[in-house]
């Protein structure tokens, strides 16, 4: 969400927008959305309460564990309960009702991601006029998964109710265009679809994040922390490893290759380690405790079956990091070990590009599944389901020569240079607008 909110901020500021979002509360004594606003903030902010039993079957039910592994294409995952739908369409109502009220018929509305894929088609019947936009912000499953959805005709159907539909990669709009193909009555034309009478167009805006936010000098306390963590594990090189705690990061299969370069390269034995981050999220899903536990596990086997009395190989560190200690542990970082089985996008591969030492830099190595890969094509593009594969890239990448290093940082630059969350926003808006 922090690339998120640094690319909206500044385009909410130049439109005087209002950003609408649920509060994160869940509220007792409710029956239905509340809606809430602070005109003082900057920029202006409004909220939805939902009532406390709603938000276990829509969002930690519905949304994360039907659309969410649904959309990136882990079938066996999905849960599909009628209940839960039924409160996914009533949570969406209840958002369309709320920024009816806040917003005039001809105002421009832009939608964000899985939670409220209905609420254009809701807006819609509350006589809403203006255009209205969508971004998701993660991939899009060809028709072979998302055919598995019960309520999947009627979601692309609402779906359709948008003026634009915006994905990371030109894969992920693809796979929304044969969806649209083999299971709407929608007619798929070149650059737009046609539907009801209106004309409905896409467009692959990868996100960007701000460089210069992660090339800043760090305080002295920060610098101290993160010096501290370097002397920890000095003198082997570093592997680093940041994400979000969740199964589709792929986290557990890293640490797998991890342990892999060392029976395939022993040479490497207490010369190299990884520190991963893994930041807390959604803890109060039963899915994402156990993959805590998996990836503890792990953890332990690796570090039980390699580790020496003066070096333990993987340190694993369950917590988040401001963006000024991270910019500085990716700088530190030999390798960006950035391995997502599946991803819509994934900022912390651009983070640590635009971090690193142009003179002395790390390697990225990234995910071919990560819709970053896309864009980031210098660097060591792997598979994360394949553990052997995955060791000899690492391999490749600690024995990358200076020379080659630089080279293939400075192209990667450029990439993240010339995308950046700015100019995404105010992209999606002018191809918004010209829909109109």
């Amino acid at each position: 969400m922090g690339g998120l909110v640094a690319a909206l901020e500044p385009a909410l500021a130049r439109h005087r927008g209002l950003w609408l979002g649920w509060s994160g509360r869940a509220v007792q004594g409710i029956e239905a959305p509340v809606g809430g606003l602070d005109e003082t903030a900057r920029p202006r902010l409004a909220w939805v309460d939902l009532p406390e039993p709603w938000v276990e079957k829509y969002y930690r039910g519905f949304c994360n564990r039907t659309l969410w592994p649904l959309l990136h294409s882990f079938p066996a995952r999905v849960r599909f309960a009628d209940d839960e739908w039924e409160l996914y369409q009533r949570v969406n109502e209840g958002f369309a009702e709320v920024a009816a009220k806040l917003a005039a018929p001809s105002t421009t509305v832009w939608v964000h991601d899985y939670h409220l894929l209905l609420v254009a088609s809701a807006l819609r019947r509350k006589e809403h006029e203006g255009p209205i936009g969508l971004f998701l912000h993660v991939p899009f499953p060809g028709p072979d998964v998302f055919s598995l959805m019960p309520w999947g005709e009627r979601i692309l159907d609402a779906m359709l109710d948008y003026d634009l539909v915006g994905f990371h990669t030109p894969a992920y709009l693809e796979n929304f265009r044969q969806c649209i193909g083999s299971l709407s009555p929608a007619r798929l034309g070149d650059d737009a679809i046609e539907h009801r009478g209106r004309r409905i167009r896409l467009r692959a805006l990868p996100i960007g994040i701000l460089p210069e936010d992660f090339q800043e000098p760090p305080d002295p306390k920060t610098a101290e922390e993160v010096a501290a963590l370097l002397t920890s594990i000095s003198p082997t090189r570093l592997v680093l490893g940041v994400d979000r705690l969740d199964y589709t990061k792929g986290i557990p299969e890293r640490l797998d290759a991890f342990g892999r370069l060392f029976q395939l390269y022993p040479e490497w034995k207490g010369k190299v380690s990884l520190v991963q981050v893994s930041v807390p999220s959604r803890a109060d899903v039963p899915e994402y405790a156990e993959q805590r536990r998996l990836i503890e596990g792990v953890v332990g086997r690796v570090n039980g079956e390699f580790g020496e009395a003066h070096w333990v190989p993987v340190r694993y560190l369950y917590r988040s990091y401001g963006r000024a200690h991270l910019a500085q542990l990716y700088r530190a970082a030999d390798v960006g070990y950035v391995t997502p089985l599946r991803d819509g996008l994934n900022l912390v591969a651009k983070e640590y590009v635009a971090a690193q030492d142009p003179g002395n830099p790390g390697v990225l190595v990234l995910s071919r599944f990560a819709g970053a890969a896309v864009e980031l094509k210098d660097a060591v593009l792997t598979n994360p389901w394949h553990p052997d594969g995955m060791a000899r890239d690492l391999d490749r990448a600690l024995r990358m020569p200076l020379e080659e290093r630089r080279d293939r940082h400075g192209r990667l630059l450029a990439a993240v240079s010339r995308t950046t969350a700015l100019t995404w926003a105010e992209e999606f808006l002018a191809a918004l607008a010209a829909c109109r």
